[in-house]
């Protein structure tokens, strides 16, 4: 298999050879950047370091929507609010070269925050198996700032050594401080 595309879109032309849709070609205005997670499946995330996926749209029923930004290496960052998937081959078992380590994180107050790691998954079978905690992780930030929570969305992560880095847990000021402040009351 391949490595992820530079910039990857999921192919809208049903047959291979037909002419491509709208915000198919790289200078199109209707290209968004956003690619359907099923159509990574099978392809080998990059080495080293693996991939980095900002998450935009999922939905926790199989095979409906689960869309997401492939991060350009070097300098990749999220911010407060973001839901990402980090992925990363490792060698497989004896009937298959090589696996998918795939890892949901969320980003609240300054922080990359682990949610789930699954190891060793089929290289087609991962974005299915990730799907339910990606739209419940999704779902938890948004709960959380529709109820007052500062997630510091303005706050940059870096990601690119990030994984050696995160913290376990949701910030406690997160969640009962002021929205807006991004503080603890009375600091």
């Amino acid at each position: 298999m391949e490595n992820f595309p530079a910039n990857p879109r999921a192919p809208r032309s049903p047959m291979p050879g037909d002419p491509p849709g709208p915000g198919d070609l790289p200078n199109d205005p209707d290209r968004d950047g956003d690619v359907d997670v099923l159509y990574l499946a099978g392809q080998r995330p990059a080495a080293p370091g693996g991939e980095w996926l900002l998450i935009t749209a999922v939905t926790g029923t199989p095979g409906a929507e689960f869309t997401a930004r492939v991060l350009p290496a070097g300098g990749r960052h999220a911010h407060g609010g973001d839901v990402l998937v980090h992925l990363a081959a490792e060698p497989g078992g004896h009937l298959q070269p090589w696996a998918v380590r795939a890892g949901a994180w969320a980003v609240i107050g300054g922080r990359l925050i682990p949610v789930a790691v699954w190891n060793r998954e089929e290289p087609d079978g991962w974005p299915e198996k990730i799907r339910i905690t990606v739209a419940f992780a999704m779902g938890i930030l948004t709960e959380l700032e529709e109820h007052g929570a500062d997630l510091a969305a303005r706050r940059q992560v870096g990601l690119d050594d990030a994984v050696a880095t995160a913290t376990a847990g949701i910030p406690a000021n997160v969640t009962f401080g002021p929205a807006g402040t991004g503080g603890v009351p009375g600091r």
